[in-house]
């Protein structure tokens, strides 16, 4: 994340703004106008989470290495660290949500929600609650007010939403909780834990529970979620950073160099060398 944030790193002033609270509210064409092909068009990241929702219009998304439709009513949450950018297509209508991680609740999953069409009007409400707080700085209870009502409209947003394709996760019950955990502990511990076994432990469940937990939730092993993960920042090191193979190797946690030049060839079918040659002048 470090050795990203001295490039990329192209908007990071949202916990610092002057309300002291955190929050940065944008609609769209503002949003876009702030800073024209620096802001939005060029790959970049952020040191705090971004709501980016699409009320209307279309264009794509890059979020790390994937690309998504925009489409009216899709939300990306972008978390700290994530890469993305736009295509320049920059007529949509919509919201921007820039929040400082103290604010925020962990994010774990895809980036892109779809909300319900009905549930449009209930977090505008949300959003107009948010600005008129902003108004407020200096009143008692300002920042706790902010909070709750960002907190609200994640609450809300998680109700409303939907991932295509993906089953609905309910945090009460014990499966689906575990999974939820061991994702957020994956995000937390990537970079030095490789171990199925590492994991199960920090959780206080056998391996064999986890494996049973994360196949209920998921289409993947938890090795294969780990090694995702691993990867992905893997691969954000070599095309997006200066490090060296043997540095990336060391800063994702691998003793030796060589076995992460494996790691990665198997998984990517290309080697980290290669692999960063095959990006040489291209923006994405």
């Amino acid at each position: 994340m470090n050795e990203l944030k001295q490039i990329f790193c192209r908007y990071d002033m949202v916990c610092d703004n002057p309300s002291g609270v955190g929050l940065e509210i944008l609609h769209m064409q503002d949003f876009f106008d702030e800073k024209p092909g620096l802001e939005t068009d060029a790959m970049h990241l952020h040191g705090f989470y971004e709501i980016i929702w699409f009320r209307e219009g279309r264009g794509v998304h890059f979020v790390d290495f994937s690309q998504y439709e925009v489409t009216p009513g899709c939300v990306f949450v972008i978390s700290p660290g994530q890469i993305h950018s736009f295509d320049g297509r920059h007529d949509q209508k919509g919201v921007v949500l820039k929040v400082c991680t103290e604010l925020f609740h962990d994010f774990i999953g895809t980036p892109l929600l779809h909300i319900q069409k009905e549930a449009d009007e209930d977090l505008m409400i949300l959003v107009r609650a948010m600005e008129k707080e902003l108004h407020n700085a200096g009143l008692p209870g300002h920042r706790d007010a902010v909070s709750a009502l960002v907190k609200l409209f994640m609450v809300r947003l998680g109700r409303c939403g939907y991932i295509a394709g993906d089953m609905t996760l309910d945090p009460l019950k014990t499966s689906h909780k575990a999974f939820l955990s061991f994702r957020k502990l994956i995000e937390e511990n990537y970079a030095r834990l490789h171990s199925v076994k590492d994991y199960a432990s920090l959780l206080n469940i056998s391996t064999k529970t986890l494996t049973m937990y994360v196949r209920e939730c998921s289409p993947y092993t938890p090795l294969e979620l780990i090694n995702e993960r691993i990867i992905l920042e893997a691969k954000r090191l070599m095309r997006y950073s200066m490090l060296t193979v043997k540095e990336t190797a060391f800063r994702l946690g691998f003793e030796d160099p060589s076995y992460f030049v494996k790691f990665f060839k198997r998984s990517v079918k290309q080697s980290p060398g290669d692999y960063r040659e095959s990006f040489s002048g291209t923006d994405r």
